[in-house]
């Protein structure tokens, strides 16, 4: 067993995740790990974007290994940690040894935001021959990333070539059917009656099990400390209400995104469809989303009265062009550092 963190396996390995057309195969390839089946399966890429369920799919074929295979050695982390414990191993005598003795000798090795190793391209060539090592031993693999086999680009070949040995699978984020059966198994265990109402106003504005189970919690909280009953009312005042913490609000984000696209106020809440326009408001959305979590239907009243289908949208389609082009991510960080208060338009 590994002295390395990983996620506390449940009490059962899969209680609480849900199955569904968006995960299965993923989870038919965590069994086979799980049974000890590598070949074909290994390494099992696992990749979709935030909230689709990866990292929770990770620790069930942890608990689901341990389980069947209690004396396995295993390791669970995430990229960055991975590329930590490089830049460790290369500041001291004798320190490559020792890492490769690490994680070289295992049975079962979990990566998960196998993205985050871009920042270390060292990192990623040692990751290379990690896993040319781990699969000369027999050992299973499981990694998870925000993006498929066709956007790697600038990774190192023999990486690449590695990863494209196994199964590579994407998940999707969960559909407004497995968004209710969440619900429904969530409030369950947590002894929450949820009106139908509820139920529906919540999973159509979800975008993921994250995001749910963040308003599980507010609106449980709400209920308790405010002694009101679990109603539309309640979870709207949650959903439509101010952003979350100290964060920006909604008018500083759009015109943070309106002035880096040399755009107005106006152009992003109005109905043109410029592509340039179209994609600042996107973002925007994105952003908005991302920085407030507020419900989709806020983020669409305040964007000209848009319904939360066309948000929901912009949402996806601004993951995908993130994922697909990771410049756009130095975009969002100088938006990110550059919110100004609220002002008259």
């Amino acid at each position: 067993m590994s002295d390395l963190a990983r996620p506390a396996p449940p009490v059962h390995p899969w209680d609480g995740y849900l199955i569904g057309p968006e995960n299965a195969l993923a989870h038919a390839g965590a069994l086979a790990l799980a049974r000890g089946e590598t070949a074909g399966f290994s390494p099992l890429v696992v990749h979709g974007p935030a909230g689709s369920g990866k990292s929770r799919l990770l620790a069930g074929l942890v608990a689901e290994r341990l389980l069947r295979r209690p004396e396995s050695a295993v390791a669970s982390l995430e990229g960055e940690s991975f590329a930590a414990a490089c830049a460790e191993a290369s500041a001291r005598p004798g320190g490559w040894a020792e890492h490769r003795d690490r994680f070289r000798r295992l049975d079962l090795f979990i990566l998960d935001d196998l993205q985050s190793l871009e920042r270390a391209p060292w990192a990623m060539e040692e990751l290379a021959h990690t896993l040319d090592a781990l699969d000369e031993a027999g050992a299973a693999v499981a990694i998870a990333a925000k993006a498929g086999p066709g956007q790697w680009s600038g990774w190192p070949a023999r990486l690449v070539n590695r990863l494209i040995g196994g199964l590579s699978v994407r998940i999707d984020p969960p559909s407004v059917e497995s968004r209710r059966r969440y619900l429904l198994d969530r409030a369950r265990s947590r002894g929450l009656a949820l009106p139908t109402e509820v139920i529906e106003r919540l999973a159509e504005e979800a975008d993921g099990y994250r995001t749910l189970e963040g308003w599980l919690s507010k609106v449980a909280l709400a209920s308790r400390v405010e002694r009101r009953v679990i109603a539309p009312d309640l979870v709207g005042s949650i959903l439509d209400g101010d952003p979350v913490g100290e964060g920006p609000t909604l008018d500083a984000i759009a015109r943070a995104v309106a002035e880096r696209f040399g755009l107005k106020l106006r152009d992003l809440k109005g109905s043109t469809r410029r592509a340039v326009v179209a994609e600042g408001r996107h973002l925007a959305m994105y952003l908005a989303r991302r920085q407030t979590r507020l419900s989709f239907r806020a983020i669409g009243a305040y964007f000209g009265g848009r319904d939360p289908a066309t948000v929901r949208h912009a949402c996806q389609a601004t993951e995908e062009r993130i994922n697909a082009d990771p410049t756009l991510l130095a975009t969002l960080d100088v938006l990110a550092r550059g919110w100004q208060p609220s002002r008259k338009d």
